[in-house]
């Protein structure tokens, strides 16, 4: 596969080579974009996207996230579940 670059991207990829004398350029570009969806997957992003969504007028945001909610316990029946003589029920 033949990549065109344009003159900046072929300078940075010089000066990526000489940073990294043992590296090929395919090596140098699979850790670049490692690297940038690693930067990408931050939380950075996620708090500016919370800020623009506090921005907007209308718009209630949870306090805490995700939500925080008190231990529930299951209810203890005898016999059949609630939801299976519903389902009974409906059929």
């Amino acid at each position: 596969m033949q990549v065109t670059l344009t003159p900046q991207a072929e300078q940075l990829l010089r000066d990526a080579l000489v940073r990294n004398p043992g590296s090929s350029a395919a090596e140098i570009l699979e850790q670049a974009l490692a690297d940038r969806l690693m930067r990408r997957n931050d939380s950075a992003p996620n708090d500016s996207l919370r800020e623009r969504l506090k921005s907007l007028p209308g718009i209630k945001l949870p306090a805490h996230w995700p939500p925080r909610f008190k231990p529930v316990e299951s209810l203890k029946v005898e016999g059949e579940m609630p939801s299976q003589r519903l389902v009974q029920e409906r059929r």
